[in-house]
C-alpha cells in the first residue's frame, strides 16, 4: 500500500530586502496622482441653482396677482455632472406647455447643456362649496355654502368666490357636502321669462338698432331665444343677454 504523501508546512516568503519600502512609495504615488486628478476636476453647476432658475421663470410669467401661487421644482437626479455655468443660465418654456398645474420648463446654459425641469404650480384660493347635500333643481341658499381652500388649477371649470353669484340658483345635479360649486354644477336662473318684453337689440356697421319684443320661452344668459318683434309681428331667434335683452343678426 503507498505511504501516504508527506505534507510540508509552507515556508513564509519575506519580500525580498528593499521591497517593502518601494510598496510604500507606489501606494504613495497613486494617492498623490488621485487627489491630483479630483483636485483638477471642473466645477459642477449646483442643481439647486437649476431648480431656481426654473421656478423663477414661471413666477415672473404669471399674469395678475402672484401672491397666492407658488412654484415648485421637482429632485433632480443627483448623478447629473453639468459644468458649472460661466454665464446667467437660460430659462424657457418647453413647446406646448402652459405654465400651470404640472408643467416642464427647460433650463440651459448656453452653448454647454441644456434640461428640462419638472414644475408643480399651485394657485391657492378661497372657493365656495356646498356645507350639506342638496339635490337636483334644489335651490342654494347662503345657508348651503361653505368655503374652502384649494388649488384652482384642479378645476377644469370655472368657480365661485362670492356668495351673491350662486344664491337663489339651482343645482343641475346632485351634489354631497364639500362639492366645490362651479359653473358645471350651478344652473342659472333665466334672465328671460316667457311672455316677458324684451328689447331686440342689432348692430351693424357699428349702428344699434333696437324693437321691441316678446319673449316666447324662457332663457338664461347665452342662450338661444325665439322672440316674437311686436313692430314687425314676425318671429325671430336671438341670444338672450343678462340685460334681459336679445342679440339677433
Amino acid at each position: 500500500m503507498p505511504s501516504a504523501a508527506r505534507r510540508y508546512p509552507r515556508k513564509h516568503q519575506r519580500p525580498a530586502p528593499g521591497t517593502r519600502g518601494l510598496s510604500r512609495a507606489v501606494l504613495a504615488l497613486l494617492l498623490a496622482l488621485a487627489a491630483a486628478g479630483g483636485a483638477t476636476q471642473p466645477p459642477r453647476q449646483p442643481l439647486d441653482e437649476i431648480r431656481a432658475a426654473a421656478e423663477a421663470f414661471v413666477l415672473e410669467r404669471l399674469p395678475g396677482d402672484r401672491s397666492d401661487t407658488t412654484a415648485t421644482a421637482g429632485r433632480l437626479d443627483p448623478r447629473l455632472r453639468l459644468a458649472r455655468c460661466d454665464q446667467p443660465l437660460e430659462a424657457f418654456a418647453a413647446a406646448g406647455n402652459r405654465l400651470r398645474g404640472n408643467t416642464s420648463v427647460g433650463v440651459a446654459c448656453p452653448g454647454a447643456w441644456r434640461l428640462y425641469v419638472p414644475v408643480k404650480v399651485e394657485t391657492l384660493r378661497t372657493v365656495l362649496a356646498l356645507r350639506r347635500p342638496l339635490r337636483r333643481g334644489e335651490t342654494i341658499t347662503a345657508e348651503d355654502l361653505d368655503t374652502v381652500r384649494m388649488d384652482t388649477a384642479r378645476l377644469t371649470r370655472d368657480y365661485y368666490t362670492e356668495p351673491a353669484a350662486v344664491v337663489g340658483h339651482t343645482l343641475k345635479r346632485s351634489a354631497a357636502g364639500g362639492t366645490v360649486l362651479t359653473s358645471a354644477l350651478v344652473e342659472e336662473p333665466p334672465v328671460i321669462r316667457r311672455g316677458q318684453r324684451v328689447s331686440l337689440v342689432s348692430s351693424a356697421s357699428g349702428i344699434a338698432v333696437r324693437a321691441p319684443g316678446e319673449a316666447l320661452a324662457d332663457a338664461r344668459a347665452g342662450q338661444r331665444v325665439r322672440v316674437r318683434n311686436l313692430s314687425s309681428g314676425k318671429i325671430v331667434e336671438g341670444m338672450a343677454l343678462r340685460s334681459g335683452g336679445v342679440k339677433v343678426q
